[in-house]
């Protein structure tokens, strides 16, 4: 059956318009082209639709029933079409956005706060996860964006880099490292090393300021979380290596922190997603926006 939506908006204005002069000029049509598409319709159907006299045009009885549905065929036509709009608009839509927990407690609450304000209609998820959880997210669509640090040879994704940061050492405020104007990675010697664990981006960031500075890597302590690191350090259990966005968890009154130099080892924040996958416009204007507005963003990419 080859019915369009042209012929059923111009059986709909007949029925409304109760003329097809009417019809014809709320569509820009000539009278006969409009009612050749009203007679293309009944032809489709095999039903007649319109009684047509010199003096009155009306819907059969078959007519009236399929002038109801018509009627919603339309109107549900037209608020999908208008859905579509609002999505490419950005005004509706919905994103997961997953991110470790530092990330997640640190530096995107305002940033989420004020994509918020601008996109109200977009729902918005922020999946605050272990660091190793969130590419097999982002992997299998549960997310459509990832936040972190992940190693260069993720060729499945597309990555942006937002920005660089330093590692630091946070130790206890009684520790001597506190009267030290600098640190560098040779000053860690004879200190309890409080870890990531084995595996982890972090670690493998740890190891090579430490081979750099010629000492070796015997953690006192791991974890997975940077955040229980501090805690350690809070108790006294030695001093953590950490990416230096972690500060924001410390406890200034107890806990210290210096970037550490020579080298000055720097961990790259990156943006991902599915290469060779579209973004949904949610996704593209929450990673526009992340771009735009976040204070640290480097604009700079590579895949």
């Amino acid at each position: 059956m080859n019915v369009t939506i042209r012929q059923l908006r111009a059986f709909v204005l007949v029925v409304q318009k109760g003329s097809f002069t009417a019809a014809g000029h709320a569509m820009h049509l000539t009278q006969s082209a409009l009612s050749l598409l009203v007679r293309d319709l009944e032809a489709a159907l095999g039903a007649r639709l319109i009684d047509r006299t010199t003096r009155r045009i009306s819907a059969t009885a078959v007519g009236q029933e399929f002038f109801a549905n018509a009627q919603r065929i339309l109107g549900e036509l037209e608020h999908a079409v208008g859905n579509v709009d609002k999505l490419v608009a950005k005004q509706r839509g919905r994103v997961v956005v997953a991110a470790p927990l530092v990330l997640s407690s640190t530096i995107l609450p305002p940033i989420v706060a004020s994509f918020r304000e601008r996109h109200p209609g977009v729902d918005l998820l922020l999946m605050d996860s272990l660091t190793d959880q969130v590419l097999p997210n982002v992997r299998s669509g549960a997310a459509d964006l990832g936040i972190g640090t992940f190693r260069r040879t993720e060729d499945d994704l597309t990555s942006v880099l937002l920005f660089k940061e330093p590692l630091v050492a946070v130790y206890p405020k009684r520790h001597a490292f506190s009267r030290a104007a600098r640190l560098t990675w040779k000053d860690l010697k004879g200190s309890p090393i409080l870890t990531l664990r084995r595996g982890s981006v972090f670690r493998e960031l740890t190891q090579a300021g430490l081979v750099a500075a010629e000492l070796p890597l015997e953690p006192a302590f791991e974890a997975t979380y940077s955040g229980t690191l501090i805690g350690l350090v809070k108790v006294g259990l030695g001093v953590a290596i950490v990416p230096a966005h972690a500060t924001a968890l410390v406890d200034k009154t107890s806990v210290g922190w210096k970037r550490l130099e020579r080298p000055a080892i720097e961990r790259e924040v990156l943006m991902v997603h599915r290469a060779g996958l579209s973004l949904s416009p949610a996704a593209q204007a929450f990673a526009e926006h992340l771009l735009k507005d976040n204070p640290h963003s480097a604009m700079s990419s590579r895949k």
